[in-house]
């Protein structure tokens, strides 16, 4: 590690402060509640970053990138399904605690932005819920990170309603811009079998840099590294083929959420990526496999890099 000078600078983190701290390489990271060492060496003059119970770094985004954090089926809510309807393991899952978790996780990287692929809500979500989600997204757009969702097949009337009384910017059938940065996003809602066959606005996308389209359904026809169809037995699969015919732009990846299981895919037939986000808490039946997480997408002039983050 170096320091803003480019000299060698040597960070020490005590086992006994039971800090979780990943770093990327090539990052640039601001670092607080340290404490600083100098000394002498036969070879000239060390310096020692040393960490403190309040030791923290925050991923600083430089002027040739933009870093967003992406989650989806964050399920708020999820608990309050009847004990019936999920499996005995997952009964006590806090996914209102976890969504919390992750802002809190944006707000310590200093990311760009925050980009939800949808179910941000269970169906069974209590005022309670709704009033923590929005403290949530609205403590972290109050710090500057700027927060963009898609509508999910679990997002009801009510999630939907306070989804909208954030300073949220929902992304469904329209597109915006990452302020100041690299990254153009597109977003169309939950739609199943009716996703649409062209792209409902322009007005913003075919940036110079990098277009994300973020959805919420399985996509049609997408492939695995070995070129299997996936997805195939979802009655409400969202045929993204002719849709991504009629744009006039590229679009460099697509994010998209409901299926409960993480994966990195391609569409067949285009080079797009596909990220399917995972949950954010252990909500599938494919406990194993689900590994609740989020990601850190950083964009460059150069291309895309996804990074994942267990929760």
């Amino acid at each position: 590690m170096r320091d803003e000078d480019g000299a060698e600078l040597t960070v020490i983190i005590w086992e006994t402060h039971e800090i979780d701290q990943s770093w990327e390489e090539g990052a640039t990271y601001e670092l607080s509640g340290a404490r600083g060492k100098r000394y002498s060496t036969g070879r000239g003059t060390n310096v020692e970053v040393q960490s403190t119970k309040a030791f923290a770094a925050k991923r600083v985004s430089t002027s040739d990138e933009t870093c967003v954090l992406v989650l989806g089926d964050t399920h708020v809510g999820y608990r309050h399904r009847p004990r019936s309807a999920k499996p005995a393991w997952a009964r006590e899952v806090n996914a209102r605690d976890v969504f919390a978790r992750c802002f809190e996780r944006a707000r310590d990287l200093g990311v760009d932005a925050v980009i939800h692929a949808g179910d941000v809500f269970d169906h069974e979500n209590t005022q309670g819920d709704r009033n923590a989600a929005r403290q949530a997204i609205s403590q972290t757009v109050g710090a500057g990170i700027p927060f963009y969702y898609v509508f999910g097949n679990h997002d009801d009337e009510n999630g939907r309603t306070l989804l909208a009384s954030t300073p949220g910017t929902h992304l469904g059938a329209k597109t915006s811009t990452v302020t100041e940065s690299l990254v153009t996003l597109l977003g169309v809602d939950h739609c199943g079998k009716s996703f649409p066959t062209t792209v409902p606005n322009l007005s913003l996308a075919g940036s110079s840099g990098v277009n994300v389209l973020v959805i919420h359904e399985s996509p049609h026809p997408v492939v695995d590294e070995t070129g299997t169809l996936l997805y195939q037995t979802d009655g409400n699969k969202a045929d993204i083929s002719t849709f991504l015919g009629s744009t006039a732009f590229d679009v460099d990846l697509i994010v998209t959420g409901h299926i409960h299981v993480a994966a990195h895919n391609s569409v067949q037939g285009h080079d797009i990526p596909v990220l399917v986000t995972g949950p954010t808490v252990p909500i599938s039946s494919y406990e194993k496999d689900s590994n609740p997480s989020t990601w850190l997408l950083t964009a460059t002039s150069s291309g895309l890099d996804l990074d994942r983050q267990p929760m």
